[in-house]
Protein backbone atom coordinates (compact mmCIF):
# COMPACT_ATOMS: atom_id res chain seq x y z
CA UNK A 1 0.00 0.00 0.00
CA UNK A 2 1.32 3.31 -0.31
CA UNK A 3 1.35 5.89 2.50
CA UNK A 4 1.04 9.56 2.72
CA UNK A 5 2.79 11.72 5.42
CA UNK A 6 3.55 15.05 6.42
CA UNK A 7 7.25 15.67 7.04
CA UNK A 8 8.52 18.67 8.82
CA UNK A 9 10.56 20.17 6.18
CA UNK A 10 13.79 19.04 6.17
CA UNK A 11 17.33 21.27 5.95
CA UNK A 12 18.97 18.98 3.19
CA UNK A 13 15.81 20.08 1.49
CA UNK A 14 16.44 23.23 -1.30
CA UNK A 15 14.76 26.55 -0.19
CA UNK A 16 12.98 26.65 -3.88
CA UNK A 17 11.97 23.50 -3.66
CA UNK A 18 7.92 23.16 -2.83
CA UNK A 19 7.44 19.13 -3.24
CA UNK A 20 9.85 17.17 -1.04
CA UNK A 21 9.73 13.66 -0.36
CA UNK A 22 11.08 10.71 0.74
CA UNK A 23 11.31 6.94 -0.39
CA UNK A 24 10.76 3.89 1.33
CA UNK A 25 12.17 0.27 1.16
CA UNK A 26 10.58 -2.89 1.55
CA UNK A 27 13.02 -5.13 3.82
CA UNK A 28 15.42 -7.07 1.40
CA UNK A 29 14.89 -4.09 -1.37
CA UNK A 30 17.68 -3.08 -2.20
CA UNK A 31 18.74 0.61 -1.46
CA UNK A 32 19.30 3.54 -3.42
CA UNK A 33 22.35 2.60 -6.15
CA UNK A 34 21.97 5.89 -8.25
CA UNK A 35 19.61 3.91 -10.95
CA UNK A 36 16.33 5.40 -9.33
CA UNK A 37 13.94 7.21 -11.72
CA UNK A 38 11.36 9.85 -10.15
CA UNK A 39 8.94 11.99 -12.42
CA UNK A 40 6.45 14.42 -11.05
CA UNK A 41 3.38 14.47 -13.35
CA UNK A 42 0.97 16.81 -14.25
CA UNK A 43 -2.73 14.96 -14.66
CA UNK A 44 -5.39 12.52 -12.92
CA UNK A 45 -3.90 10.14 -10.24
CA UNK A 46 -4.83 6.39 -10.96
CA UNK A 47 -2.99 4.87 -8.39
CA UNK A 48 -4.07 3.27 -6.00
CA UNK A 49 -6.60 1.62 -7.77
CA UNK A 50 -10.45 1.33 -7.19
CA UNK A 51 -12.41 2.54 -9.72
CA UNK A 52 -9.22 3.90 -11.96
CA UNK A 53 -7.33 0.95 -11.97
CA UNK A 54 -3.44 -0.25 -11.76
CA UNK A 55 -0.38 2.76 -11.15
CA UNK A 56 0.18 5.48 -13.36
CA UNK A 57 -0.48 8.97 -14.53
CA UNK A 58 -2.01 10.49 -17.89
CA UNK A 59 -0.38 13.85 -17.72
CA UNK A 60 2.90 14.98 -18.82
CA UNK A 61 6.39 15.04 -16.89
CA UNK A 62 6.71 18.20 -15.24
CA UNK A 63 10.29 17.34 -13.49
CA UNK A 64 12.48 14.36 -13.29
CA UNK A 65 14.35 15.17 -9.92
CA UNK A 66 17.59 13.08 -9.09
CA UNK A 67 16.99 11.18 -5.56
CA UNK A 68 19.93 11.40 -2.95
CA UNK A 69 19.82 9.18 0.05
CA UNK A 70 15.87 8.60 -0.57
CA UNK A 71 14.78 11.56 -0.85
CA UNK A 72 14.05 14.18 -3.49
CA UNK A 73 12.68 17.51 -4.25
CA UNK A 74 11.47 19.40 -7.43
CA UNK A 75 9.95 23.03 -8.11
CA UNK A 76 6.77 23.28 -9.88
CA UNK A 77 3.73 25.59 -10.28
CA UNK A 78 0.66 24.99 -7.62
CA UNK A 79 -1.41 22.26 -8.36
CA UNK A 80 -2.33 18.23 -8.22
CA UNK A 81 0.80 15.39 -8.84
CA UNK A 82 2.11 12.42 -9.26
CA UNK A 83 4.58 10.94 -8.34
CA UNK A 84 6.70 7.61 -9.86
CA UNK A 85 9.13 6.17 -8.68
CA UNK A 86 10.73 3.01 -10.16
CA UNK A 87 14.44 1.16 -10.35
CA UNK A 88 16.20 -1.07 -12.34
CA UNK A 89 16.24 -3.69 -9.53
CA UNK A 90 12.58 -4.53 -9.59
CA UNK A 91 10.27 -1.94 -7.42
CA UNK A 92 8.41 0.62 -7.78
CA UNK A 93 5.94 2.73 -6.38
CA UNK A 94 3.34 6.27 -7.08
CA UNK A 95 1.76 8.62 -4.87
CA UNK A 96 -0.38 11.63 -5.26
CA UNK A 97 0.48 15.24 -4.05
CA UNK A 98 -1.03 18.54 -3.72
CA UNK A 99 0.84 21.41 -4.13
CA UNK A 100 -0.73 24.12 -2.33
CA UNK A 101 1.93 27.12 -3.25
CA UNK A 102 5.38 27.87 -3.60
CA UNK A 103 6.75 28.14 -0.23
CA UNK A 104 9.25 25.17 1.25
CA UNK A 105 8.05 21.55 1.22
CA UNK A 106 4.35 22.64 1.09
CA UNK A 107 3.90 19.24 -0.21
CA UNK A 108 5.97 16.53 1.28
CA UNK A 109 5.51 12.84 0.65
CA UNK A 110 6.81 9.38 0.84
CA UNK A 111 6.45 7.22 -2.05
CA UNK A 112 6.59 3.37 -0.95
CA UNK A 113 8.21 0.75 -3.14
CA UNK A 114 6.85 -2.52 -3.99
CA UNK A 115 8.42 -5.71 -5.48
CA UNK A 116 7.18 -5.82 -9.40
CA UNK A 117 7.05 -8.51 -11.81
CA UNK A 118 6.69 -8.29 -15.54
CA UNK A 119 3.10 -8.45 -17.55
CA UNK A 120 3.73 -10.34 -20.57
CA UNK A 121 2.12 -10.27 -23.52
CA UNK A 122 -0.98 -7.83 -23.16
CA UNK A 123 -2.62 -8.74 -26.57
CA UNK A 124 -5.30 -5.69 -26.70
CA UNK A 125 -8.14 -6.48 -29.54
CA UNK A 126 -10.79 -3.54 -31.16
CA UNK A 127 -13.77 -4.72 -32.77
CA UNK A 128 -15.68 -1.72 -33.92
CA UNK A 129 -19.22 -2.03 -35.33
CA UNK A 130 -17.84 -0.43 -38.63
CA UNK A 131 -14.42 1.11 -39.53
CA UNK A 132 -13.39 3.49 -36.90
CA UNK A 133 -10.23 5.70 -35.78
CA UNK A 134 -9.27 4.33 -32.48
CA UNK A 135 -7.25 5.84 -29.81
CA UNK A 136 -5.57 4.00 -26.88
CA UNK A 137 -4.07 5.36 -24.28
CA UNK A 138 -2.28 3.41 -20.83
CA UNK A 139 -0.65 5.64 -18.12
CA UNK A 140 2.69 5.07 -16.95
CA UNK A 141 4.10 4.60 -20.16
CA UNK A 142 7.82 4.33 -18.86
CA UNK A 143 7.25 0.96 -17.07
CA UNK A 144 6.01 -0.43 -20.63
CA UNK A 145 8.96 -2.52 -21.87
CA UNK A 146 8.15 -4.14 -24.76
CA UNK A 147 5.46 -3.14 -27.37
CA UNK A 148 4.30 -3.34 -31.20
CA UNK A 149 3.40 -1.18 -32.63
CA UNK A 150 6.28 0.48 -30.94
CA UNK A 151 3.86 2.42 -27.84
CA UNK A 152 4.04 6.43 -28.95
CA UNK A 153 4.05 8.81 -26.08
CA UNK A 154 0.69 10.07 -26.89
CA UNK A 155 -0.98 6.81 -27.15
CA UNK A 156 -1.76 4.61 -30.12
CA UNK A 157 -3.68 5.67 -33.11
CA UNK A 158 -5.19 2.72 -35.21
CA UNK A 159 -7.89 2.25 -38.08
CA UNK A 160 -10.12 -0.60 -36.35
CA UNK A 161 -12.16 -3.31 -38.87
CA UNK A 162 -15.17 -4.76 -37.45
CA UNK A 163 -13.08 -8.13 -38.03
CA UNK A 164 -10.42 -6.88 -35.43
CA UNK A 165 -8.08 -6.00 -38.29
CA UNK A 166 -5.73 -2.82 -36.98
CA UNK A 167 -4.40 -0.82 -39.25
CA UNK A 168 -1.54 1.13 -38.09
CA UNK A 169 1.04 3.63 -39.55
CA UNK A 170 3.72 0.40 -39.23
CA UNK A 171 1.48 -1.89 -40.89
CA UNK A 172 -1.78 -4.37 -40.56
CA UNK A 173 -2.02 -6.06 -37.07
CA UNK A 174 -4.20 -8.64 -35.36
CA UNK A 175 -4.11 -6.41 -31.87
CA UNK A 176 -2.10 -4.41 -29.88
CA UNK A 177 0.98 -5.30 -27.93
CA UNK A 178 2.61 -4.52 -24.73
CA UNK A 179 4.66 -5.50 -21.72
CA UNK A 180 4.78 -3.81 -18.52
CA UNK A 181 6.16 -3.94 -14.85
CA UNK A 182 3.48 -3.96 -12.49
CA UNK A 183 3.46 -4.42 -8.78
CA UNK A 184 2.67 -7.65 -7.49
CA UNK A 185 0.83 -5.93 -4.42
CA UNK A 186 -2.00 -5.14 -6.73
CA UNK A 187 -2.80 -8.72 -7.51
CA UNK A 188 -5.35 -10.87 -5.92
CA UNK A 189 -4.52 -14.14 -4.73
CA UNK A 190 -7.56 -15.24 -2.93
CA UNK A 191 -9.56 -17.00 -5.82
CA UNK A 192 -8.33 -19.18 -8.78
CA UNK A 193 -6.94 -22.73 -9.22
CA UNK A 194 -4.57 -25.30 -8.70
CA UNK A 195 -3.16 -27.70 -11.88
CA UNK A 196 -0.23 -29.89 -12.41
CA UNK A 197 2.12 -27.56 -14.00
CA UNK A 198 2.37 -29.28 -17.36
CA UNK A 199 -1.36 -28.74 -18.10
CA UNK A 200 -1.18 -24.88 -16.52
CA UNK A 201 -1.41 -23.31 -20.00
CA UNK A 202 -3.78 -25.82 -21.17
CA UNK A 203 -6.45 -24.78 -18.00
CA UNK A 204 -5.53 -20.97 -18.63
CA UNK A 205 -7.14 -21.81 -22.52
CA UNK A 206 -10.05 -23.49 -20.89
CA UNK A 207 -10.52 -20.51 -18.67
CA UNK A 208 -10.42 -18.34 -21.65
CA UNK A 209 -12.97 -20.06 -23.34
CA UNK A 210 -15.53 -20.19 -20.35
CA UNK A 211 -15.20 -16.33 -20.14
CA UNK A 212 -15.87 -15.33 -23.64
CA UNK A 213 -12.88 -15.03 -25.39
CA UNK A 214 -12.76 -15.39 -29.31
CA UNK A 215 -11.17 -18.45 -31.07
CA UNK A 216 -8.22 -16.13 -32.42
CA UNK A 217 -7.31 -14.71 -29.52
CA UNK A 218 -7.04 -18.28 -27.64
CA UNK A 219 -5.05 -19.68 -30.25
CA UNK A 220 -2.97 -16.36 -30.33
CA UNK A 221 -2.69 -17.05 -26.89
CA UNK A 222 -1.79 -20.92 -27.50
CA UNK A 223 1.25 -19.44 -30.34
CA UNK A 224 2.46 -17.34 -27.54
CA UNK A 225 3.40 -19.66 -24.76
CA UNK A 226 3.31 -23.06 -26.95
CA UNK A 227 7.17 -24.18 -26.36
CA UNK A 228 8.20 -21.08 -23.71
CA UNK A 229 5.75 -21.51 -20.40
CA UNK A 230 8.03 -22.08 -17.81
CA UNK A 231 8.09 -25.46 -15.41
CA UNK A 232 7.04 -25.59 -12.07
CA UNK A 233 9.42 -26.93 -9.12
CA UNK A 234 8.63 -30.54 -7.93
CA UNK A 235 7.03 -30.26 -4.90
CA UNK A 236 6.34 -33.12 -2.19
CA UNK A 237 5.51 -36.30 -4.17
CA UNK A 238 7.25 -34.99 -6.67
CA UNK A 239 4.39 -33.25 -8.30
CA UNK A 240 5.16 -30.17 -9.85
CA UNK A 241 2.00 -27.62 -9.20
CA UNK A 242 1.50 -24.50 -9.92
CA UNK A 243 -1.20 -21.94 -8.99
CA UNK A 244 -3.42 -19.79 -11.51
CA UNK A 245 -4.79 -16.04 -10.23
CA UNK A 246 -7.20 -14.50 -12.65
CA UNK A 247 -7.13 -10.62 -12.26
CA UNK A 248 -10.29 -8.99 -13.62
CA UNK A 249 -10.12 -5.87 -10.96
CA UNK A 250 -7.03 -3.09 -10.19
CA UNK A 251 -5.65 -3.74 -13.78
CA UNK A 252 -3.01 -0.74 -15.23
CA UNK A 253 -5.99 1.81 -16.60
CA UNK A 254 -6.52 1.81 -20.28
CA UNK A 255 -8.32 4.42 -21.90
CA UNK A 256 -9.85 3.56 -25.66
CA UNK A 257 -11.40 6.09 -27.30
CA UNK A 258 -14.36 5.77 -28.53
CA UNK A 259 -15.09 3.55 -24.86
CA UNK A 260 -15.90 0.22 -26.35
CA UNK A 261 -19.68 -1.21 -25.02
CA UNK A 262 -18.51 -3.93 -23.65
CA UNK A 263 -14.75 -4.96 -23.06
CA UNK A 264 -13.29 -8.48 -21.47
CA UNK A 265 -10.22 -8.12 -20.28
CA UNK A 266 -8.23 -10.88 -17.76
CA UNK A 267 -4.62 -11.55 -16.83
CA UNK A 268 -3.95 -14.82 -15.69
CA UNK A 269 -0.62 -14.36 -12.30
CA UNK A 270 1.03 -17.53 -12.32
CA UNK A 271 2.48 -18.64 -9.46
CA UNK A 272 4.69 -21.90 -8.40
CA UNK A 273 3.19 -24.28 -6.23
CA UNK A 274 -0.75 -24.86 -5.46
CA UNK A 275 -1.89 -22.44 -2.58
CA UNK A 276 -4.88 -22.90 -0.95
CA UNK A 277 -7.62 -20.65 -3.24
CA UNK A 278 -10.96 -20.40 -3.32
CA UNK A 279 -12.43 -20.86 -6.44
CA UNK A 280 -12.91 -18.04 -8.97
CA UNK A 281 -16.30 -16.56 -10.43
CA UNK A 282 -16.40 -15.96 -14.00
CA UNK A 283 -17.56 -12.79 -15.05
CA UNK A 284 -19.59 -13.10 -18.18
CA UNK A 285 -18.60 -9.77 -20.36
CA UNK A 286 -21.34 -9.39 -23.58
CA UNK A 287 -19.25 -9.16 -26.75
CA UNK A 288 -21.79 -7.08 -28.49
CA UNK A 289 -21.75 -3.60 -30.44
CA UNK A 290 -18.13 -2.05 -30.21
CA UNK A 291 -16.48 -5.09 -28.06
CA UNK A 292 -12.72 -4.88 -27.08
CA UNK A 293 -10.45 -7.81 -25.46
CA UNK A 294 -7.31 -8.24 -23.57
CA UNK A 295 -5.58 -10.88 -21.72
CA UNK A 296 -1.75 -11.08 -20.18
CA UNK A 297 0.50 -13.23 -17.97
CA UNK A 298 2.37 -12.35 -15.19
CA UNK A 299 4.87 -14.98 -13.47
CA UNK A 300 5.46 -14.82 -10.02
CA UNK A 301 9.11 -15.37 -8.95
CA UNK A 302 10.71 -18.19 -8.89
CA UNK A 303 9.29 -18.78 -12.14
CA UNK A 304 11.17 -17.64 -14.92
CA UNK A 305 9.04 -15.35 -17.98
CA UNK A 306 10.85 -16.13 -21.01
CA UNK A 307 12.50 -13.76 -23.24
CA UNK A 308 10.23 -12.31 -25.99
CA UNK A 309 11.30 -10.92 -29.11
CA UNK A 310 9.22 -8.57 -30.88
CA UNK A 311 9.15 -9.24 -34.74
CA UNK A 312 8.00 -6.28 -37.35
CA UNK A 313 7.04 -2.89 -36.72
Amino acid sequence: MLTLLLLACDPEFSAESNLCGTISRPSGAPGATGVDVVEVLDGEVACQGGDTGGGGWWGAVEASPTPKDDTFEATVEPGSYGVEVYTSSGYGGCAAADVPDTSTCAASIEVVLQEEVSVDKPNLYLYPTEPSDVAVRLPAWRRITESDPRYPVDGWRVTAQPDGLLETPVGDRDFLFYEMNYETSRFQHDSGWCVQGSLAQLSIESAMDDLGFLSNEIADFTTAWDGIFPDATPGPGGRAMMTVYPQYDNLTPVRIDPEPDSFLRVWFVVADGCQDVELPEVPQVPRVGFHAAEWGVAFERPLAAPVVIVHGG
